[in-house]
């Protein structure tokens, strides 16, 4: 056991501890502070970021609204890079009672809070959002308040002057000598061992958990855990906090804070502060408050939900947590308990953080016989020397300022590598939530989908550790990602889940990383909710068949089959749709999945649902799978008719340069850009020479500046794997000249002669070992003339060439899907983007147009027949409104029903099973047209293909191109059509 010495030990790495060990440090006491997470994990990084001005307390506890708005001027002068100096209005909206307002504005006066009265006009030209039936709106100095931040830069002020700063330091129990406390023991949660830490003296500062603190010596600190719930909104809806003018209660604020809108929040006792759920009255809560606020804010995309835990003291039993109050409380343990050694801080705002740290600290003194004066209130933190507030435009100003545009790790947070690299060495980030709190990376509406690869290969490529650990760090992020994600999927945000499945469990295959599934760093769970997830668990059913909306049947058909859909469900049932000398038109609101997967025909590649084996024996798996599952789209179309689909499209592509291999006997086992196995029944050409199967020596290629791939991880997980692999990362002259180093540059740049010549050349010099068998690199290799660009790569080289699959845009599914809108216009067809299909008019069971968004009206897209290849939840052809059930959004159609009562999603992103959601869609007859719950076809001209199919769920079987490819195979040569 490790043992430390130091004069006083701080417990809890929240701001009042931070602010506590700075003021000690300034103070000339050698101290050291213990947090069992990062810093500011706790309540202090998990409330909706205000810097108060103590308006809301006026009337119910003026004693805390004195503090704040005394220590609102101190934190405005020594940390404003901290602060965005928004401004607050308190409204009186058509809920709120009028007699209030007397009473607030005499409580901001006797409080010495500033007030003015603001016209109702002039509140809607500062934030034209804001219900215009508001009567009454009154400015205060509130203002949003970076809280990570703050906690990072009070700890580096407090290690400039000489103290310690321990994260991940869990405190196992007190030391207790006689009547004297002494110390503590703590668990290191990196190094997987306890440590001593002896001290003459010990601040418990753990927040809620100072209760548990003190109870390891069985002293009892009655902490009531309140629980509030706050929503992210995507966007700035506002920006000046907005309050209710009334007594405090749930949901009645909105912040802004950096890119995003807070909204919270409720308060609940809860009985542990470590375990409780998000309720999803909660979540509807704050939505219907929102809307009162700001009409329309429960339709607007929101981003997570999350909550932190107050830590308010009461010494007797309460029932309303809104009736302790927000003052905070110094308890001196030998007055009160007769245990020398320890005081403990707790309750209180994040606003009056360094008066509770000053006051605490002002005891200790008194307890050493000691008298030295406080200087918190006098010293800018770190940095904050001429610093003015923090603007929401500074990140973005500072990229153009160095023209990082091609440098950013996290585009919605605008997080440069910089930025990350700083955070990982300097900030001895250990996990990627670390750096997540030092930069924002993945708070942005993609919630991590593309930067946490980057950040995953850079934090090994910087830490050097083993690749286990990068793996762990990232299934940690994505899993916290997801946690923070369950309360709120629904709408775009489910849609984005979705995608970031198809990156990391198809693209990727994360789930097969060597190393453990979670770390002892991993975040926790929330509990389940006790009421049925927001997703409900029944399946919404269509009403009767539509009736049309103008009157009759129209008396002409433009063309013979419309689609709808530009995924490879729509372009294949086109494409062969367009063979058989119909008039085809596609419309689509944009590309479909090729443009976000690898390329390739997954047909089958995990069986046995929950034992996530890979398949390799494709056709004994198809068999089987068709045999148990009679709702997949395979079991309708036969293993017949899927390899007939598969050699139409190997035909074709053969016939177009553009090769593509392999057969219903067995998947490839192509190396993903994490290093492990993705099996796949198609690969094109480009890919081959890859197969993990095969025994040669690999070289794995990247480029500086890219940073989309990462030989050094790549090469460290295929070697976990028993494959022989050596990584490179080539510096190229013509590339420093590139802003943007993007897939699409690259391709460009490999289908010029000299750029690839240039590539030989840096690969030769730096890399000249003869035992190499085969060359990866990224799959960018040319768009128009990939072949080409593979042969002479190979000739240049003396061996084979093969491409491994980046992260979206997906060059390779560029260029099969531009293949295929080729063919589909040589065949007579035409092919629309920009086109979002809202709705359609049928009459007696009969579909007669499909309506798209126009300028001024919609327009009515009419045919004899309709191929709905609109996507599932990825696609957008099924959609979830907040708190409500999936529906196919343009027919109206049944759904099938893959949820089990009350679990729609699992708590665990990689959860083997699937998410139940996932499996819901369109219910269909063998020719693929849509049925009610008795097996009724509801339109006899409807078709539907792809992922809007239920009874399945194509990523995690990986089978998102064979339903596809099979399904618009079958329905493009169907007869009915």
């Amino acid at each position: 056991m490790n043992s430390l010495q130091t004069e006083i030990l701080v417990i809890g790495g929240g701001a009042t501890g931070t602010g506590i060990l700075r003021d000690l440090a300034m103070r000339g006491f050698k101290a050291l502070l213990v947090e069992r997470n990062d810093l500011a994990t706790g309540t202090t990084g998990r409330y909706h970021g205000l810097l108060h001005s103590g308006g809301r307390y006026v009337v119910k506890d003026p004693q805390a609204a004195r503090e704040c708005i005394e220590e609102n001027r101190i934190l405005r002068r020594i940390m404003p890079m901290c602060l965005e100096d928004t401004g607050g209005f308190f409204v009186v909206t058509p809920e709120d009672d009028p007699s209030y307002v007397p009473k607030f504005v005499e409580g901001c006066r006797a409080a010495g809070i500033p007030v003015e009265e603001v016209s109702i006009q002039q509140m809607l030209r500062e934030e034209p959002l804001l219900n215009p039936k508001i009567s009454h709106c009154f400015r205060v100095p509130d203002a949003a308040a970076d809280s990570w931040l703050a906690a990072d830069l009070n700890a580096k002020s407090a290690q400039e002057y000489g103290s310690q700063v321990l994260t991940y330091h869990r405190v196992e129990k007190l030391l207790l000598q006689g009547d004297k406390v002494v110390g503590a023991v703590c668990y290191d949660l990196v190094k997987d061992e306890q440590v001593t830490i002896l001290a003459d003296f010990v601040i418990n500062a753990a927040g809620a958990w100072a209760g548990q603190v003190a109870g390891s010596i069985g002293i009892k600190v009655q902490i009531v855990p309140g629980k509030g719930v706050m929503l992210a909104a995507n966007h700035r809806i506002l920006h000046t906090v907005v309050n209710r003018c009334k007594m405090p209660s749930d949901g009645d604020i909105l912040v802004p804070i950096h890119t995003v809108t807070v909204i919270g929040t409720t308060d609940v006792k809860v009985s542990d502060p470590d375990h409780f759920a998000i309720e999803p009255w909660e979540v509807r809560l704050m939505l219907e408050e929102g809307d009162k606020l700001v009409p329309g804010f429960r339709n607007m995309r929101m981003l997570r939900a999350w909550a932190g835990v107050r830590p308010l003291y009461q010494e007797t039993e309460v029932e309303d947590t809104r009736d302790i109050t927000r003052a905070y409380v110094l308890l001196d343990h030998e007055q009160r308990d007769g245990i020398s050694g320890m005081v403990t801080i707790t309750s209180g705002k994040w606003t009056t953080y360094r008066k509770m740290a000053e006051d605490t600290v002002n005891l200790v003194c008194k307890k050493l016989g000691v008298d030295r004066a406080c200087r918190t209130h006098l010293e800018v933190l770190p940095g904050g020397a001429g610093h003015g507030y923090h603007l929401v435009g500074t990140r973005f100003a500072q990229v153009e300022k160095t023209a990082d545009y091609g440098k950013l790790v996290c585009e919605c947070e605008l997080a440069t590598i910089a930025d990350v690299t700083q955070a990982i060495v300097q900030g001895q980030a250990k996990t990627i939530d670390d750096v997540r709190r030092d930069v924002r990376l993945g708070m942005g509406p993609c919630q991590g989908g593309f930067c946490t690869y980057r950040v995953t290969g850079l934090l090994h490529r910087l830490r050097k550790t083993a690749v286990e650990e990068a793996n762990v760090a990232l299934r940690d992020f994505m899993q916290e990602r997801w946690k923070g994600l369950l309360p709120v999927l629904w709408g775009q945000q489910l849609r984005q889940e979705r995608l970031n499945q198809l990156i990391y469990l198809c693209l990727l295959n994360a789930e097969a990383l060597p190393g453990a599934p979670s770390s002892r760093l991993s975040p926790e769970f929330y509990l389940p909710p006790e009421e049925t997830s927001p997703l409900k668990a029944e399946v919404a059913q269509a009403p009767e068949t539509q009736r049309a909306i103008s009157e009759g049947k129209p008396s002409s058909t433009e063309v013979d089959v419309l689609v709808i859909g530009a995924g490879l469900a729509g372009l294949v049932s086109a494409w062969q749709a367009s063979r058989q000398g119909k008039r085809v038109r596609l419309i689509s609101k944009g590309w479909g999945s090729l443009y976000w997967h690898a390329g390739c025909v997954d047909v089958l590649g995990y069986a046995a649902k929950g034992e996530r084996i890979l398949v390799e024996d494709l056709a004994e798996a198809l068999s089987r799978e068709i045999q148990t599952n009679p709702s997949h789209p395979y079991h309708y179309a036969g293993l017949e008719t899927l390899q007939q689909a598969l050699d139409a499209l190997k035909s074709f592509c053969e016939s177009v340069g553009y090769p593509m291999q392999g057969s219903l006997e067995r998947n490839w086992m192509l190396p993903t850009a994490l290093g492990v196995p993705r099996p796949t029944c198609l690969a094109p050409e480009t890919m081959i020479a890859g197969d993990l199967t095969r025994p040669e020596k690999m070289l794995i290629v990247g480029f500086e500046g890219f940073l989309d791939f990462y030989p050094e991880l790549i090469v460290d997980n295929l070697r976990r794997l028993g494959v022989e692999a050596e990584g490179i990362t080539l510096e190229i002259a013509s590339l420093k000249r590139q802003r943007f180093l993007t897939g699409r540059v690259l391709a460009e740049c490999f289908e010029r002669q000299e750029f690839r010549s240039e590539v030989v050349t840096a690969l030769k010099e730096g890399w000249r070992q003869s035992n190499i068998g085969r060359v990866g690199f990224p799959a960018v290799l040319g768009f128009q003339k990939a072949l080409q660009v593979k042969a002479d790569l190979e000739n240049q080289l003396g061996m084979p060439v093969f491409e491994i699959p980046t992260l979206p845009p997906s060059i390779p599914g560029m260029r099969l899907h531009h293949l295929l809108v080729s063919a589909i216009e040589r065949n007579g067809g035409r092919v629309y983007d920009g086109m979002e299909v809202l709705s359609a008019q049928a009459q007696d069971g009969r579909v007669l147009a499909a309506l798209s968004e126009a300028a001024a009206r919609r327009k009515a897209h009419r045919a004899r027949s309709f191929i709905l290849a609109s996507g599932g939840i990825l696609g957008g052809g099924i959609g979830v409104e907040p708190l409500s059930h999936p529906r196919e959004t343009i027919f109206g159609l049944p759904l099938s029903d893959g949820v089990e009562a009350g679990h729609p999603v699992e708590p665990d992103f990689f959860y083997p099973y699937g998410h139940p959601i996932f499996r819901v869609g369109v219910r269909v007859d063998r020719n693929f047209q849509p049925v009610n719950d008795q097996g009724d076809r509801l339109f006899e001209n409807l078709f539907v293909a792809g992922g809007a199919l239920g009874g399945y769920d194509v990523i995690q079987e990986r089978s998102l191109e064979g339903v596809a490819l099979v399904s618009g195979y079958v329905i493009g040569n169907s007869k009915g059509l």
